[in-house]
């Protein structure tokens, strides 16, 4: 195409020389046409001359995308912000943000109470603060307890070179969503033992989706990791049975993704492996801060 586009160039450069010695020889005949000569060939050297300037600020373009950038689709910022609305993304990041540990665990079981009572708060809530005790995800399930990681660290907020800068947070609000709903994940990480709430559902109501009418919202709920690496992060909701039935999992490269299971014989293993393959849609997982997201 290069190639191409610099013979285009040449040609014409060429025809405007031939033209201005046809002037030079015919003399009163193209007098008129000698200004039109000019104007044309100086856009034609200005081309040249700004060719690859005009290609440097092009790519420079593309380069700053991130890397989900083209196929977020419904997960773009301005339909978030619209969805979930700019004072309630704000007053989720002052809440993290401005209050103490003790102070936002509280806050969002008085939400969780004042939503749907007291016999749900002690569901989805742990109990316990304490890093050298199990009993802060005890889950009276010893066949999923063994999955569980307490003392999780969030390598995958640490190494990334997205969500690690500008600067590796403490406390840190996630907006995580895919084509059918935005999920708001809090992260407490300041003390042991680190701990992750879902705090926000919304339905994004996509008529393009086939699960978007069947798709149902989930509550304010503190959620378990079962994987802690450098590239991919797994949290999944409290078991009712025997496994747990929503699983988020978090990538290096922002990348999102919700699998809701329906199953007693799907085991956490299998989504495990599932999710190392890092499967690509219309998901994205971005840092909140108080102008939208970054």
């Amino acid at each position: 195409m290069k190639r191409i586009f610099s013979i285009v160039i040449l040609s014409l450069i060429i025809n405007i020389q031939f033209v201005e010695n046809v002037y030079a020889i015919s003399g009163s005949i193209l007098r008129p046409f000698k200004g039109l000569f000019k104007i044309f060939k100086g856009s034609a050297d200005d081309v040249i001359k700004n060719s690859g300037k005009v290609k440097e600020e092009v790519f420079s373009g593309i380069k700053k995308k991130s890397v989900n950038e083209s196929i977020t689709g419904p997960t773009q910022e301005s339909l978030i912000m619209e969805k979930v609305g700019a004072n309630s993304h704000l007053s989720e990041l002052n809440s993290l943000k401005s209050s103490t540990r003790a102070g936002y665990i509280k806050k969002l079981k008085k939400k969780k109470l004042k939503l749907e009572g007291e016999d749900e708060v002690l569901e989805y809530f742990f109990d316990g603060e304490s890093s050298s005790t199990s009993s802060t995800t005890s889950t009276n399930n010893n066949l999923f307890e063994k999955y569980i990681i307490i003392n999780w660290i969030g390598k995958v907020y640490n190494n990334s070179d997205y969500f690690s800068k500008p600067k590796k947070e403490e406390k840190m609000l996630l907006v995580c969503s895919n084509i059918d709903q935005v999920f708001y994940f809090s992260l407490l990480m300041e003390e042991e033992p680190k701990r992750a709430f879902l705090i926000k559902n919304i339905k994004l109501n996509n008529t393009k989706s086939r699960n978007s009418m069947n798709t149902k919202t989930l509550p304010i709920q503190e959620l378990i990791v079962i994987e802690d690496k450098d590239n991919v992060k797994i949290m999944v909701t409290r078991p009712k049975d025997q496994w747990p039935e929503n699983y988020f999992t978090i990538y290096d490269d922002q990348n999102f993704y919700f699998e809701q299971i329906n199953s007693v014989n799907v085991t956490p293993e299998i989504i495990k492996n599932k999710m190392f393959s890092n499967p690509k849609g219309k998901n994205n997982c971005s840092k909140a801060t108080y102008e939208g997201l970054l």
